[in-house]
């Protein structure tokens, strides 16, 4: 007898969707005290955990993108927006990139660690 327990977190398209919300919170919690190096971190650790390095690297860029985006408006927010928008743009842009880097390090070395 076999059981048909399907479940929302066999589907890959829920589990990416709900590693993104994992960077996002990660690299929201890890700014005020990594800063710089916050989304390398979380790229590593989700890079890690997802062993894929396509999606590794998706998954950290989309969710970090998105982790600064909330983060920039909300410091432009307080400094009344005199930082012109295509800064904060290419500041997301480059936070993406580094967390990015970091989903490809992280599945690297889950691939060579895992065989």
């Amino acid at each position: 007898m076999e059981s048909d327990s399907s479940s929302w977190l066999d589907v890959p398209a829920v589990r990416l969707t709900l590693l993104i919300l994992v960077v996002f919170l990660f690299n929201f919690g890890l700014f005020f005290i990594l800063n710089f190096l916050a989304p390398i971190v979380t790229g590593l650790i989700v890079g890690f955990l997802i062993s894929r390095i396509r999606d590794g690297v998706a998954v950290s860029f989309f969710g970090t993108v998105l982790s600064y985006c909330v983060v920039f408006l909300i410091s432009e927010w307080f400094l009344g927006f005199t930082t012109p928008l295509i800064d904060v743009a290419v500041a997301v842009l480059i936070m993406g990139g580094l967390g990015a880097g970091g989903g490809l390090i992280g599945s690297f070395i889950s691939l060579r660690t895992r065989g």
